[in-house]
């Protein structure tokens, strides 16, 4: 069976790593993708900056001598208001049978907060501008996570105002009636005006949901799955039972299939029964769940690079199936995504 599932992972074409980094923000966020003969490495640094800082993003892709890479692209895979300030591609190393090339991106946040940068392709075309589609190879990055922290410091006194100087009484004045007929006529608008406000503001306000897109969620899962660093840590139980969750909940939000609420015999069988997936998925799938499953309950004990393919196995169906029309929601207020499934061994 465990040969079954590596033939099956290995269909998917490339590998991943979890990023290199544990837990302090000034140190670096990294992971690494690679399909055939090219491999990438993607590395944010710091995880945590300031509103008035910058983070330094660098992707190194390592290809055969004669293949090209286009251009990266981030201006679609960057949050909202965020910016590129300065952008660097230079050749670190080559030989006579492969060359690396590195793309260094300086970029600065925008407002404080939790915030992701989406993934993004990496191109190469195996034998340069000579070569045909066939020839072509597209990397997809993991969703890499950043917190931005306020510059302005939280609790600090507020400035009092200097001390007027040399204020005099003023002159008495007397006032015609109509003066004091129009203040008493618009202190009375502004009273019925005052009592119109406050019954509003009793009435409950229902905020209107957050949409996103099925498969930036689960890809945003993925994201947060990987910095959880749980395969450096060999926790593999933990680890299955949130990949697994990952692409069920996604298989619901995207298909409609109940898939977390039922087992995987049952799942399967109402695969068959909806024909939503082709014959390839459903074997994909069959092999996936049970090896979950073996781990799960019949104590299989995977090794990192099992576990690495497990995670580009579901990253790439995510990528195949994905929708721009399955829309998920979630409540406007307190949003912060799906709660993470709790992990053995984590504080």
């Amino acid at each position: 069976m465990i040969a079954i599932v590596a033939a099956a992972l290995a269909l998917v074409g490339c590998n991943r790593s979890a990023p290199s980094s544990v837990g302090t923000a000034e140190q670096p966020i990294s992971h690494r993708v690679e399909e055939g003969q090219v491999r990438a490495t993607v590395t944010l640094q710091p995880r945590q900056v300031r509103t008035s800082g910058s983070v330094q993003l660098t992707v190194e892709v390592t290809v055969p001598a004669a293949a090209s890479i286009e251009d990266l692209e981030l201006d679609e895979s960057l949050p909202q208001d965020w910016s590129v300030t300065q952008r660097k591609h230079t050749t670190r190393s080559a030989n006579s049978k492969e060359r690396t090339e590195r793309f260094e991106f300086t970029i600065e946040p925008y407002l404080p907060g939790h915030a992701e940068i989406k993934p993004f392709d990496i191109t190469c075309d195996l034998k340069g501008d000579a070569g045909t589609s066939d020839d072509r190879v597209v990397l997809h990055s993991i969703t890499v996570p950043v917190d931005v922290v306020s510059e302005w410091p939280s609790g600090e006194a507020a400035r009092e105002p200097a001390a007027l100087r040399g204020v005099v009484d003023a002159p008495a004045a007397v006032w015609p009636w109509w003066v004091w007929a129009s203040l008493g006529g618009g202190l009375a608008v502004a009273m019925a005006l005052a009592a119109i406000l406050i019954a509003r503001s009793r009435r409950p306000y229902i905020p209107e949901p957050i949409r996103k897109k099925a498969h930036d969620v689960a890809l945003a899962e993925l994201g947060r799955l990987i910095a959880a660093q749980l395969i450096e840590r060999g926790l593999y139980k933990p680890f299955y039972q949130r990949i697994s969750s990952i692409l069920r909940r996604y298989i619901e939000d995207r298909f409609g299939l109940r898939a977390p609420e039922q087992t995987t015999e049952e799942f399967l069988d109402a695969s068959r029964s909806a024909r939503q997936f082709n014959a390839g998925d459903l074997e994909l799938l069959e092999e996936f769940l049970t090896h979950c499953d073996m781990v799960k309950f019949a104590e299989h004990v995977p090794d990192p690079t099992q576990m690495n393919s497990t995670l580009e196995t579901v990253r790439a169906f995510i990528n195949r199936t994905q929708s721009e029309d399955a829309i998920v929601e979630f409540p406007a207020v307190g949003h912060a995504g799906r709660a993470a499934e709790p992990v053995e061994g984590m504080a």
